[in-house]
């Protein structure tokens, strides 16, 4: 019998940079680029600070890969942990919007470390980046949803598979030692979504965590060890013991493989928060543009799909006054009534103290929501808003926004997504060492893993 594993694996250990077509390459470099610099400027965080710390205790003796933004070296397994959890920590990174996987947090770390230690090319890194993404991606997309559904964080639980496919590639490993090492990665896939309840880091662990179990889950492979080839379809594997089988489309797996690149469908966030949020920001904003005023505001109801509401929308009184950053972070009534109030969401937005103003707290309560019926969103094909908003003189002004700005049908330019970089990056790096990482991701495929590495340290 031939499993899925097998096939993922095949397509990981084989990979050639000839092979990617120059739209996905194009992807691939924009997310790259996007996910180092938000990973930079989440290094300033408190989270991203004690992650730091605790990354430091977990090793002994010196390192060699590259902490981003700082000129601090870590073994592998600690610098990856820190930057997974950095790269994480503001929600400003990139989404597989229908796989609902936040993979190049957990991707990215892996493979600037192991390809800068191993002295590896650009083409290779970027080779390796893709294959993690693409398997990732079908991991998230042949769950369908359910194990978000089921109390699990779907960015760990796929994005330790698409982080270890990446370990392999860039160790060398064969099709069934890479096979092998995606089954032990399954016996390490974790990450639950109790963290809603009080806006903890355990979140932001959950990339660091899956980018440090896929390099052990390939080093164990390369020496030896053995993993079920089953772990994807099996009576106890992934998808029945994470997800929910009646929901789940096992052949998702690898349908498409090396002809459908599920690189080029990913979104870029263009606001720190939920992504599952965005699409609602913006039909404030078109509100806005039509000249409707928070006074004249009565009430507003956003029209939401079953699986985000947990996320965003519930439990009321959470949303509706947010006790950390992390919790307005996922609070669709605070995002909603910030945007109506300040005219844009970022990262000040979620200062402490703009967490207990009076007139934003306020508005917040006016924003309810209710639960799309069958077909009437596009949720997760995108992450769709639409709000209707009942106004004082009672009458109602309905905003919708089918496909959230950064989705692929929607997307940041290179150039966009450049600015975003730099007003990251700018701040650890200087504007010309943020120049730098720029024209390394650039030239990716012409120079070596560790000359973008050395990039990221400051002058």
């Amino acid at each position: 019998m031939s499993h899925f594993s097998l096939h993922l694996a095949e397509f990981a250990a084989t990979l050639r940079f000839d092979d990617i077509p120059a739209a996905a390459r194009e992807a691939a470099s924009r997310s790259l680029l996007d996910i180092l610099g938000v990973a930079i400027r989440g290094r300033q965080h408190e989270v991203a600070v004690r992650g730091l710390d605790g990354a430091r205790a977990l090793q002994r003796g010196e390192g060699s890969a590259v902490v981003w933004g700082t000129r601090e070296r870590l073994q592998p397994l600690a610098a990856v942990m820190a930057n997974g959890i950095a790269a994480h920590v503001d929600d400003f990174d990139d989404t597989h919007s229908d796989a609902i996987v936040h993979g190049s947090a957990v991707i990215a770390p892996v493979v600037l470390a192991l390809a800068a230690e191993r002295g590896a090319s650009g083409q290779d890194l970027l080779a390796a980046f893709v294959a993690g993404w693409e398997v990732a991606a079908r991991v998230g997309l042949a769950a369908r949803g359910s194990f978000h559904q089921r109390g699990f964080h779907t960015t760990s639980i796929a994005g330790i598979f698409g982080a270890t496919a990446a370990a392999a590639r860039l160790m060398g490993l064969d099709a069934q030692r890479t096979a092998h090492a995606l089954g032990l990665a399954g016996s390490q896939a974790s990450g639950i979504n109790e963290y809603l309840s009080n806006g903890s880091s355990s979140k932001t662990l959950h990339c660091g965590w899956s980018a440090q179990g896929a390099i052990v889950a390939a080093t164990l492979a390369r020496a030896g060890m053995t993993g079920p080839m089953s772990v994807f379809e099996g009576r106890y594997g992934l998808l029945r013991a994470y997800g929910l089988p009646e929901r789940a489309d096992p052949a998702a797996l690898d349908r498409g493989l090396g002809s459908q690149w599920e690189v080029t469908r990913i979104s870029i966030k263009p606001y720190p928060c939920c992504h599952y949020a965005h699409a609602f920001v913006d039909c404030a904003g078109q509100l806005l543009d039509r000249g409707v005023t928070v006074e004249q505001i009565g009430s507003i109801e956003c029209v939401v799909h079953e699986q985000q509401a947990p996320m965003v929308c519930e439990p009321v009184a959470d949303k509706l006054e947010p006790a950390t950053p992390y919790v307005a972070k996922f609070s669709l009534p605070f995002l909603v009534a910030a945007r109506l109030l300040d005219g844009r969401i970022e990262h000040a937005t979620f200062a402490a103290d703009n967490l207990r103003r009076p007139d934003l707290l306020a508005l917040a309560r006016r924003v309810g929501y209710r639960i799309a019926a069958e077909g009437e969103t596009r949720f997760p094909e995108t992450f769709p808003g639409r709000l209707v908003a009942t106004l004082a003189d009672g009458r109602q002004v309905e905003e919708r926004l089918d496909v959230n700005l950064g989705h692929p049908g929607h997307p940041l330019s290179f150039d966009q997504v450049v600015a975003k970089f730099s007003a990251n990056a700018t701040a650890a790096l200087g504007a010309a060492g943020a120049a730098r990482v720029v024209a390394s991701v650039r030239r990716l495929p012409e120079i070596d893993a560790a000359s973008l590495a050395a990039a990221l340290v400051p002058n």
